[in-house]
């Protein structure tokens, strides 16, 4: 009797956790105004099918494909992959050549 009564109270305290606390989808969390993480200029914005480069002008917009942990950019003719993850709320992307960059959102 006492193991049911744990197992029921874990069982819900672990639903009422994941129910009070929605995850975002990695893609998701990428939409925004992003600066680099030691400037105070915003550099791009991501929206579901393009990153902006908004400190160009005209502004250039690139498309790019989301997949798994991946972004791949279609540059001018030539396709960059950027691993993506984040640290807190900061943007780490990371290139084949395992050159990395953070950004962190512009509020």
């Amino acid at each position: 009797m006492k193991k049911i009564f744990f197992i029921s109270t874990v069982a819900f305290a672990m639903l009422s956790c994941m129910a009070s606390s929605p995850r975002q989808s990695l893609q998701d969390r990428l939409f925004g105004t992003w600066r680099a993480s030691d400037d105070q200029i915003a550099v791009f914005q991501i929206d579901k099918d393009s990153l902006y480069y908004i400190d160009e002008d005209p502004i250039v917009a690139i498309s790019y494909k989301f997949a798994g942990d991946s972004m791949s950019l279609d540059y001018w003719g030539e396709t960059i992959v950027q691993h993506i993850s984040f640290h807190k709320d900061t943007l780490v992307m990371r290139n084949k050549l395992g050159e990395i960059n953070c950004f962190v959102p512009v509020k």
